[in-house]
């Protein structure tokens, strides 16, 4: 459905617009590629959902990839060092750093 959600795209679209950080995990980031935003930039998704990346660089060896105001993640077992990675964008590498330590995070 969300790939074809016109709303949700517009919502992402401007968000992107705005210097806002717009973020996927697993197949998710196939709405990324559905609506232009990973175009030009470098992202990872979910193996097998590449080609839905248009325009992308897409990497299959990083668990999570930052590139200016996107952040994908690979799936399920990538959920861990994405929040952590939202958690040191939006507060910093302490605070992050700290969760992952409450987490027991190696």
């Amino acid at each position: 459905k969300m790939l074809e959600h016109q709303a949700l795209h517009k919502t992402l679209t401007e968000a992107a617009d705005a210097g806002k950080y717009v973020a996927a995990i697993c197949a998710a980031t196939m709405t990324l590629g559905k609506t232009g935003l990973v175009s030009g930039k470098k992202a990872t998704c979910y193996p097998g959902v590449e080609e839905h990346l248009t325009g992308a660089d897409v990497t299959a060896n990083e668990n999570v990839v930052v590139d200016g105001n996107i952040i994908t993640s690979r799936g399920p077992a990538t959920t861990i060092p994405f929040a952590l990675k939202l958690a040191e964008l939006l507060n910093g590498k302490e605070k992050a750093d700290e969760v992952a330590k409450g987490m027991l995070v190696c």
